[in-house]
């Protein structure tokens, strides 16, 4: 009796599979057959790998094959793995252990050499690359965007919403279309940002169902191309939103998420200045608010911030000033009055020499209402700032001004109602409201009180 071997060694040998590609491809045609017949799919993915078919050419399975081989190994020798693993006499099958030359046994079928028509792949090719959006399209859509930014606090929303809709409306068509991945990429930048245009302008003209959808969309095309710094802007910008409903906690959860992708970036300034700390100071969490104050300005600091008083809608991170300009209002909500009128004066040289009309009303509504709520409160001078800051906000209104001097005239009517300093900006604050644009704005929110 010879030396005993698997049965599975000898049965190959039979065959004359001893080369382990030749045994692969039929292997592999079982693993198909058998996926048809067993009516299981995972089993045409099934494979043996060169080891473990050395390992049973020479010593049998230490260790049993999973079901999905099972079945494959039972479809290709036509009997159980139990019984071709069986270690077996070789004298009984008449064959050597060793095999011959098999050079002869590799396979045969090997599929057509063909390759594609050359024309039909250069046409393919072209068809790939090819693009409706040049170069100078898309350096005419970021003119149009930086133009809308440079001139939005001079013309307000209502001047300009018919062209950002056109430019939104433009890139949409340009993106039904076709273009190479980099195109693309810029065209989801450009349509993002045309309508996180809309967004805030929608929020300026009181239309919270319009600024949300607008929002929404800037935040998700952003998400598309990665841009980690636009997601935040409109998520900035769905802040403000709730801000102005007041919805405090949301306006402040909305700011949060936006700080939370990208802590260090410096879109986290306006994150934690303008949504955070206005809306937890707000909501009353003082020091909540004092520490997103805090974090505003530190950031600000490690980061080479434009200079001057960046526009209100702009895209770039927040100027040192801007931030300022925030952090003025945070305090005037948790009652720090001295803080309001120390940055105030800080800010007085910025504001200044900005073209920013809406800024410098709305510092000037903060530091009036700071002035009365001081402890020993200056009711004239309060007033006439109050006017002052009406009046240069008249040119293009939006709601923030409205709301703020609203805010400024219910605080000193609860005291000084019968004051003739206090009846003067109530008026002034009628003819705001009666500016053909201030309606919109203005919303349902009257001058409380007055008559």
């Amino acid at each position: 009796m010879g030396e005993r071997v698997p049965r599975f060694r000898l049965l190959v040998l039979e065959r004359r599979w001893q080369k382990f590609e030749v045994f692969d491809l039929r292997f592999t045609r079982a693993a198909r057959t058998a996926a048809d017949k067993e009516e299981r799919p995972s089993l045409r993915t099934v494979t043996v790998s060169r080891r473990t078919f050395s390992r049973w050419m020479s010593e049998g399975v230490r260790t049993a094959p999973t079901i999905e081989v099972r079945l494959v190994l039972k479809h290709l020798f036509g009997m159980p793995v139990e019984t071709l693993f069986e270690l077996v006499d070789p004298d009984t099958f008449g064959l050597p252990l060793e095999a011959g030359p098999d050079e002869d046994l590799v396979p045969t079928e090997f599929p057509a050499l063909e390759f594609d028509d050359p024309q039909q792949v250069r046409d393919q090719t072209g068809l790939l690359t090819a693009s409706n959006t040049d170069a100078a399209v898309l350096t005419m859509a970021a003119t149009a965007i930086t133009g809308i930014v440079d001139r939005y606090e001079r013309l307000g929303p209502h001047q300009l919403v018919g062209e950002a809709k056109l430019l939104r409306g433009m890139l949409h068509t340009l993106l039904v279309g076709h273009q190479p991945p980099r195109t693309r990429t810029e065209l989801y930048r450009l349509a993002g940002q045309a309508s996180g245009l809309l967004g805030y302008m929608a929020i300026n003209a009181d239309r919270p169902a319009a600024a949300q959808a607008y929002s929404t969309e800037a935040l998700e095309l952003a998400g598309e191309i990665g841009d980690r710094g636009l997601q935040m802007w409109a998520l900035g910008t769905r802040s403000l939103g709730y801000y102005y409903q007041g919805r405090y906690d949301l306006a402040d959860e909305a700011a949060a998420a936006g700080v939370a992708l990208a802590p260090e970036h410096p879109q986290a300034i306006r994150l934690l200045a303008n949504g955070r700390a206005r809306a937890l100071a707000r909501a009353g969490h003082r020091l909540q608010a004092l520490n997103a104050i805090d974090q505003a300005l530190q950031l600000s600091d490690r980061h080479d911030v434009p200079p001057g008083l960046t526009p209100c809608i702009a895209f770039a991170p927040y100027s040192a000033a801007r931030t300022l300009a925030n952090v003025v209002t945070a305090h005037l909500s948790i009652g720090d009055t001295d803080q309001v009128l120390d940055r105030a004066r800080d800010l007085e040289p910025m504001l200044a020499g900005s073209g920013s009309v809406w800024s410098r009303a709305l510092v000037g509504l903060d530091v009036a209402t700071a002035l009365l709520q001081q402890a020993h409160p200056d009711v004239e001078m309060a007033m006439d700032l109050g006017q002052r800051a009406l009046g240069s906000g008249t040119a293009a209104p939006i709601r923030s001004v409205w709301l703020r001097g609203v805010e400024l005239y219910t605080r000193a009517a609860t005291r000084w109602k019968s004051e003739p300093v206090v009846g003067g900006y109530a008026e002034r604050l009628r003819a705001f409201r009666a500016h053909p644009t201030a309606g919109t704005v203005a919303g349902s929110t009257g001058i409380p009180g007055a008559a």
